[in-house]
């Protein structure tokens, strides 16, 4: 799935621009995650994560090691999943992020509100 740069009604839209492989193995899936995610492409990757959970597999991993760019965007769209990965009891995981990335997922001092995996 990729996102990309559009001219709209003469004036130019930023989309940003983002690739997600997907590998799945034993009820699991892995989705490696290129580029950058944002408002503009937050809504094709929610779609992408809750298409994959409802496939009801025992966990997602997202691998973030090549992402540039997340904002509140995305993290509302990985809460979300989460939420509905819980309701389900499909484990979601955010692996080896980027040190700015794992800053984003911080709640408070003593706690994480997703599994991060480095």
């Amino acid at each position: 799935m990729e996102g990309d740069r559009q001219a709209v009604g003469g004036t130019h839209v930023e989309q940003t621009v983002f690739s997600c492989s997907i590998a799945r193995h034993e009820g699991d899936v892995d989705i490696e995650v290129i580029g950058e995610i944002d408002r503009s492409s937050a809504g094709q990757f929610r779609n992408q994560l809750l298409t994959l959970a409802k496939e009801h597999p025992a966990s997602i991993a997202i691998h973030m090691d090549d992402l540039a760019l997340i904002d509140s965007s995305c993290v509302a769209v990985l809460v979300e999943a989460w939420r509905f990965m819980q309701e389900h009891g499909i484990e979601l995981m955010v692996k080896s992020p980027a040190a700015s990335i794992r800053q984003v997922f911080c709640v408070g001092e003593t706690g994480r509100l997703l599994t991060l995996r480095h």
